[in-house]
C-alpha cells in the first residue's frame, strides 16, 4: 500500500482557554490536490501553521511521508518537504525577481560565488515557461501584487517541495495568471506533488480539487472525493445551517442621478472615464489586470492624482485632492487590501470601527469626551455585521480576515455619508461573511447611498450589482445591465482587440 504524503493523527490545539483544534484527523494522498474548506475561525489557518512549523500541537502526530515528524520553524518545514503559500505575500521587496526565486539557493560558481548571470537567466526561463510577462531583474516591489504572488508560487514549485500548501493562491490574479497557476497544478500533480488547496472560491474548488475537507469549530466535519459533494453541502457543512440566498433582494434603483462623474482621467491609467450612479443603485467596476477598472475608486477617492475629470454628488462637486478631503465631503472607501492600508493592526476593534468618526462625533475641543457613546456604538457595528471578537477592546489583528473585513466594512455604518465605494469588499472571507457583508450593502443600497464595487469575481458583480462598467484601455468599454450582464459579456467587453 502507497505511504501517503501526510497524515495528522489527533492534533489538538489551544491558545490560551481557547481551543482551536480539537483531536483532528486529515490525510493527504500522493499527487493529490485536497481543498481545505471552512468559515474563518474554522481552525484552517492554525492546521497549517502546525504543518508548516510555525505552531506547536498540544497533541497527536504528523506523518510526512511516512516518517512522524513536528517541525519546529518554517526553515525546517521548508527544507523538511513542505512549502506553504501563505494569503499575505512572503518576499523581500528590495530584491529583484530573480533573487526572491533563488533567495538560500543561489547558483555558484566553483561553489563559492553566485553566479549572476545564471540566476537571472534561469529565473527568466520559469517564468517565461509559464507565459508570465514579468522581467526577473526587476525588483519585487515594482511588480502588481497578482505578479507578485505568482512569483512566490514559482519559487515554491523551484524548492521542489512534497507537499505544497496553497492558502487563497488565486486572490490578486487575473484570470490569465490563474490559467497559468492552474496549469502549474497540473504539472505539479503529475510530478507527485501533493496539494493542501485553502480558498473560498467554491467554484475553483469543485474545478481542481481531487477531495475536499470541511473544518467547523476546529474539528473535521467531513471528507469526500470532490465528485460525491455538492457545493450547497459544502456550505451546510461549513456554516452547519442553512443559508439565506446569498445576494438579498432589494428595492430596484430610482430614477434620480446622485453621483456624476465625468471624464476621470489619470496619466498612463484612465483616459475619460465618465458614468452615472443612481439613486439606490450598486455600480459595478470590471476589468482585467492594466485595464486601469482598479484606479477607479482609487481616483475617486484622492488616492491617484487626477489630471482632469469631476465628480458631483447631487448635483455639488466634490473636490477630487486626497483621502481626508473625500471623507469631509462624504465618501467613504473600503480598500481592497485591508491590512496594509484599512486596518490598524495592533488597536483595537473599537479604535479601528470608530477610527474616521471619532474626532467629528465624539471629541469636542481636540478631547475625546463621550468615551461612551464610542463604545456603544462600536458594539453597535460589531451586533448588525456579526463580528466574532472576546470584546471590543480586542485587538483586531487577533481576528480572523472574515471578521477584520466586517470591522472595516462597519467603520463606514458610523456617521453620514453621501456615497460609498468598495474594493474586493469580500476578498479573501468565509461564505458566512460574505452573506453578511452583502446583506449590509444590499441594506446600505436599498437606504438611498449610491453604492460604486470594483471585483475582480465577476459573480460577485453579477450577483451584487444593478450594472457593471466594464474598462478596457483606460476607457470605459460598455455599461452592462440585465441579461447583458454575463460572465461571457463581461469579459468580451474586457479583453484588448
Amino acid at each position: 500500500m502507497e505511504t501517503n504524503a501526510l497524515e495528522i493523527e489527533g492534533i489538538s490545539k489551544s491558545f490560551g482557554a481557547n481551543r482551536v483544534l480539537s483531536d483532528l484527523n486529515f490525510t493527504l494522498r500522493k499527487g493529490e490536490l485536497h481543498a481545505l474548506m471552512g468559515e474563518n475561525g474554522a481552525g484552517k489557518s492554525t492546521l497549517i501553521k502546525i504543518i508548516s512549523g510555525v505552531h506547536r500541537a498540544d497533541e497527536g502526530a504528523i506523518r510526512l511521508n511516512g516518517a512522524e515528524t513536528q517541525f519546529r520553524s518554517p526553515f525546517e518545514a521548508q527544507t523538511g518537504g513542505v512549502a506553504t503559500l501563505y494569503q499575505e505575500i512572503q518576499e523581500i521587496p528590495d530584491l529583484t525577481v530573480a533573487e526572491n526565486l533563488y533567495a538560500g539557493m543561489e547558483p555558484r560558481r566553483n561553489g563559492i560565488f553566485v553566479d549572476w548571470k545564471k540566476l537571472r537567466r534561469d529565473a527568466q526561463a520559469q517564468i517565461d515557461a509559464l507565459g508570465l510577462k514579468i522581467d526577473a531583474g526587476r525588483k519585487m516591489r515594482q511588480l502588481s501584487p497578482s505578479s507578485r504572488k505568482m512569483i512566490e508560487i514559482i519559487r515554491a514549485v523551484h524548492r521542489r517541495a512534497s507537499v505544497v500548501i496553497m492558502d487563497e493562491p488565486t486572490a490578486n490574479l487575473n484570470q490569465g495568471e490563474i490559467d497559468a497557476l492552474f496549469a502549474m497544478i497540473d504539472e505539479l500533480k503529475r510530478g507527485g506533488v501533493s496539494i493542501i488547496y485553502v480558498s473560498h472560491r467554491m467554484r475553483e474548488v469543485f474545478q481542481i480539487a481531487d477531495r475536499v475537507s470541511v473544518l467547523r469549530d476546529g474539528r473535521l466535519v467531513k471528507t469526500a472525493p470532490i465528485g460525491d459533494i455538492s457545493e450547497e453541502e459544502v456550505v451546510k457543512l461549513m456554516v452547519g445551517r442553512d443559508l439565506p440566498a446569498l445576494y438579498p433582494r432589494r428595492a430596484p434603483p430610482d430614477n434620480a442621478v446622485r453621483v456624476k462623474v465625468r471624464d476621470l482621467t489619470v496619466d498612463g491609467e484612465l483616459d475619460g472615464v465618465s458614468f452615472d450612479i443612481r439613486g439606490r443603485e450598486i455600480l459595478g467596476i470590471a476589468g482585467l489586470e492594466g485595464s486601469g477598472a482598479t484606479s477607479v475608486i482609487k481616483a475617486l477617492f484622492g488616492l491617484k492624482p487626477v489630471s482632469r475629470g469631476s465628480i458631483e454628488i447631487d448635483d455639488a462637486p466634490v473636490e477630487i485632492r486626497d483621502p481626508k478631503r473625500s471623507i469631509a465631503q462624504g465618501l467613504a472607501y473600503v480598500p481592497e487590501d485591508r491590512k496594509a492600508d484599512g486596518l490598524f493592526l495592533n488597536k483595537t476593534v473599537n479604535f479601528n470601527v470608530t477610527a474616521n468618526t471619532i474626532k467629528s462625533h465624539f471629541a469636542r475641543l481636540g478631547f475625546v469626551v463621550r468615551k461612551s457613546a464610542a463604545r456603544s456604538a462600536s458594539r453597535d457595528v460589531v451586533r448588525r455585521l456579526g463580528v466574532k471578537t472576546s470584546g471590543a477592546f480586542g485587538k483586531i489583528g487577533s481576528l480572523s480576515g472574515g471578521n477584520q473585513q466586517k470591522a472595516l466594512v462597519g467603520r463606514w455604518l458610523i456617521g453620514d455619508y453621501r456615497a460609498i465605494m468598495l474594493e474586493e469588499p469580500t476578498r479573501g472571507v468565509d461564505i458566512g461573511a460574505k452573506v453578511d457583508i452583502y446583506e449590509e450593502i444590499g441594506a446600505l443600497a436599498t437606504g438611498g447611498l449610491p453604492i460604486l464595487v470594483y471585483s475582480s469575481e465577476l459573480l460577485e458583480l453579477i450577483g451584487m450589482c444593478d450594472r457593471v462598467v466594464v474598462i478596457r484601455g483606460g476607457k470605459v468599454s460598455a455599461i452592462l445591465s440585465g441579461p447583458e450582464m454575463t460572465e461571457e459579456r463581461i469579459l468580451e467587453q474586457a479583453l484588448t482587440t
